[in-house]
């Protein structure tokens, strides 16, 4: 079999229809008959997710700085059209952010994650007793150290963009790179034009590299599937389902308002460019990958096919999807209630309000990272509300592999419907 056909058809594998009749059975079948490949599989699935990161943080930090560039330069250059874009872009982050955050809260009022039968119950602490050690020390994990901590606010502050870079210090590198894109800004065209020369190059080298990666996007859900279907029993599924379900719930709400937003947003000609529906290809893409960064070049492809302005189209992309993180805020808004109403915390209005705000503080804190590393920033909330974080990590750690990848999908699709807002 040639590479050319392997790769069409990995790609082809990423509709819907094979992640249903073909990549989700392969990988439940796995996981139930073959236990033992739990931890390679899910092993393997983290490195190629990794592997994914490795061209995507470079492609998406470039962009930032070419985007930051474009929007503040001088008045003079940019004009009132780049100034209402700019404006209309952060008011969009916002409103997305606040209008989630409160969709959020809905759904699981709904879903009501968290309140659990008496076999339910029973079966966390069966879980706890007998799958996990409870005494795990989890205050010497450097992550929730970090969060929970003020010298967590020194995370925010660029120190050296090699070692940032090289140390997973993303906060920093985003700061360090919209502080580089604010200084090219006050710099004479002809002496920042080589820089920006090279930060594009280095933004389509990465886009290359990461087309090649995504190729491996059905294997790594088989892998994360898996992985975690053999190390999860059925019992904690059953008792976390409702959590589970509000989580999904989530992402397929967010792909309908990507959606809902491309039409309202698009013109019937610009629609008629598209082969198939953005939001289909970012959802899956995300949904794939584990990584909604992965998910940068189809929403700009995408856009510019249908004539947005490059710029405009990258500014968007890559500063929702390092900032906003809206699939942070969604999943951390769920997480809180999931373990007031675990506790059995009375939600008053207040209560709501309160979880609001800390979801989408927790969420955007989380800006750069990926995986269980995003499960510590609710610590602040628990501890403000007095419920303890160790026992909630422990149950989201169990089943992360699954729901990381609708958080992932959340983002990606909010993240091109901002796009497809602001740059209108």
């Amino acid at each position: 079999m040639h590479y050319s056909t392997l790769k069409s058809f990995l790609i082809t594998s990423r509709k819907p229809k094979y992640f249903l009749f073909l990549i989700l059975p392969i990988s439940i079948l796995i996981g139930r008959f073959l236990p033992f490949l739990s931890q390679p599989l899910n092993d393997i699935g983290l490195t190629l997710i990794q592997l994914i990161s490795f061209p995507a943080i470079p492609l998406v930090l470039s962009a930032v700085v070419i985007s930051i560039t474009s929007i503040f330069t001088s008045k003079e250059e940019q004009g009132l059209e780049k100034n209402n874009f700019a404006k209309t872009l952060l008011f969009t982050i916002i409103i997305f952010v606040v209008s989630l955050s409160f969709l959020a809260v809905l759904l699981s009022l709904y879903s009501k994650p968290g309140i659990l039968s008496p076999e339910g119950k029973l079966s966390i602490g069966r879980f706890m007793l007998d799958v996990t050690d409870i005494n795990v020390v989890v205050n010497s994990n450097p992550i929730i150290e970090d969060i929970v901590k003020p010298s967590f606010w020194k995370s925010l502050i660029p120190t050296n963009i090699i070692t940032d870079v090289s140390s997973g210090q993303t906060l920093k590198v985003i700061s360090g790179s919209i502080l580089a894109g604010l200084g090219l800004s006050a710099l004479p065209k002809e002496t920042s034009q080589p820089m920006i020369s090279f930060l594009r190059s280095l933004n389509t080298l990465s886009v290359k590299v990461l087309d090649e990666l995504l190729v491996l996007s059905p294997l790594i859900l088989i892998c994360l599937i898996a992985g975690a279907m053999a190390s999860i029993s059925a019992e904690i599924i059953v008792a976390l389902l409702n959590l589970a379900i509000c989580i999904l719930l989530a992402s397929v709400a967010s792909l309908g308002v990507a959606k809902l937003i491309l039409r309202k947003f698009t013109t019937s000609a610009e629609r008629e460019k598209f082969d198939i529906n953005p939001a289909d290809s970012v959802f899956l893409l995300a949904l794939s990958t584990g990584s909604s960064m992965a998910c940068y070049p189809t929403i700009v492809k995408s856009l510019q096919e249908i004539g947005r302005s490059k710029s405009e189209t990258e500014a968007s992309a890559s500063l929702s999807l390092l900032i906003a993180r809206l699939g942070n805020v969604v999943y951390n808004v769920i997480v809180i209630i999931f373990a007031l109403n675990l506790y059995e915390v009375r939600l008053t209005p207040l209560v709501l309000f309160q979880i609001l705000i800390f979801g989408i503080f927790t969420g955007i804190s989380a800006a750069g990272l990926n995986g269980v590393a995003v499960l510590p920033t609710i610590g602040f909330a628990l501890a403000f509300f007095a419920v303890p974080l160790p026992p909630i990590l422990i149950l989201l750690i169990a089943i992360d592999p699954i729901l990381t990848l609708a958080r992932s999908a959340i983002t990606g699709v909010l993240s091109l419907a901002i796009t497809t807002i602001s740059t209108r």
